[in-house]
């Protein structure tokens, strides 16, 4: 699961970072439009696994970025998890 985890995250940070500077931001620009410290940026840029979600979500917005899941056109959205994964805990 933590291998997955740091997949993920790694992922969101890339996309974040391509969006950043397809839109000629600098981290200080963007950090100033979204009220969250650079260091926050250069973390979730870098894939850092315990960025918090809020402010995450907050600079993804801020690129143009939306949440959803499934087909629906939304930039951003989450694997469907492989129920018979080992590392996935049971949730029934």
């Amino acid at each position: 699961m933590r291998a997955r985890m740091e997949r993920a995250a790694g992922d969101f940070g890339a996309e974040i970072r391509r969006r950043r500077r397809a839109q000629k931001l600098r981290q200080e620009d963007l950090s100033l439009a979204t009220g969250v410290g650079r260091r926050f940026i250069i973390d979730l840029e870098a894939g850092k696994t315990t960025s918090q979600l809020g402010p995450a979500l907050l600079v993804a917005a801020a690129l143009g970025m939306t949440v959803g899941s499934g087909a629906a056109g939304a930039d951003l959205s989450m694997p469907t998890p492989d129920r018979d994964d080992p590392d996935l805990p049971d949730l029934e």
